[in-house]
């Protein structure tokens, strides 16, 4: 099993050189690196970091391709999405991770049929790019929040949505701390209606908010989790994801060193 984290998570307060000898230095050798695409330098930026990736032996596994329920890209998010897919691609990424639950709501009436057109119709462009480039996109498990319908939240609308493109570069990211907040007690079973449409991870704990949590330090149960994972013969890497909070530079390194450690014991389990 390789193991991989979420840089940009420690980059965005200790800068992308220092996160990078950092993550080495505790032994992760993947990383899940988002490019900035929202920026006007984002390319520039992005090489930058591969040279660096590169030196401390660093391999960007997975990309997150970005995603608008909030409003963070307006009009722009398009040409993120496509700017994304260009970094996953000059990276030599496996995966560009989406959220399946995009929706105009103020122009559309929500129901399933309609954000599954929707989310087929944005994303089908991106799924056949690539297959033309030699990556898949993986579209995560998400939980219900704010006061409108998430599209994808329910497993039945996973499946439908990544079987609309009828290719085998739309598969699914797990998202450990989400599924605990949507299936709780019932995410083994998930995983097994999943099966080998999971290719990819988000590895966090919570107690049942949306918490990113070091793994086994909330009330997921990793000892059924994981043996669902087993049970359908996961051979994908498993990638930490932290989002919330920061913390002093003085405790990155013993931190990491500690996530890799917890890492390891959950896939021991």
């Amino acid at each position: 099993m390789e193991y991989g984290i979420n840089i940009n998570f420690f980059a965005r307060y200790l800068g992308i050189k220092a996160a990078a000898e950092m993550v080495a230095k505790s032994g992760f050798t993947m990383l899940d690196y988002n490019p900035y695409v929202n920026k006007d330098s984002w390319e520039s930026d992005m090489k930058e970091a591969v040279k660096i990736f590169d030196f401390y032996g660093l391999t960007v596994h997975q990309t997150h391709a970005p995603f608008n329920r909030y409003g963070s890209y307006g009009d722009k998010h398009q040409l993120c999405l496509q700017r994304c897919a260009e970094a996953t691609e000059f990276m030599g990424a496996k995966f560009m991770v989406a959220h399946g639950d995009e929706f105009d709501f103020e122009r559309l009436t929500f129901s399933p049929d309609a954000a599954l057109e929707y989310n087929h119709n944005l994303f089908g462009p991106f799924v056949e790019r690539a297959k033309q480039a030699g990556y898949k996109v993986a579209f995560e498990t998400v939980f219900e929040d704010m006061n409108c319908r998430r599209y994808t939240s329910k497993a039945d609308e996973l499946i439908e949505l990544i079987g609309s493109f009828n290719s085998e570069n739309a598969v699914c990211c797990w998202d450990f701390g989400h599924s605990n907040v949507t299936f709780g007690k019932d995410a083994p079973k998930v995983i097994g209606k999943l099966g080998k449409l999971i290719q990819c991870t988000h590895l966090h704990d919570n107690t049942g908010t949306d918490s990113h949590q070091m793994p086994m330090t909330g009330d997921i149960d990793w000892k059924a989790t994981i043996g669902a994972f087993k049970d359908i013969d996961y051979k994908g890497v498993m990638s930490v994801e932290y989002a919330h909070g920061s913390m002093s530079e003085c405790l990155v390194q013993e931190f990491l060193n500690l996530t890799l450690k917890a890492a390891r014991q959950v896939w021991s389990l």
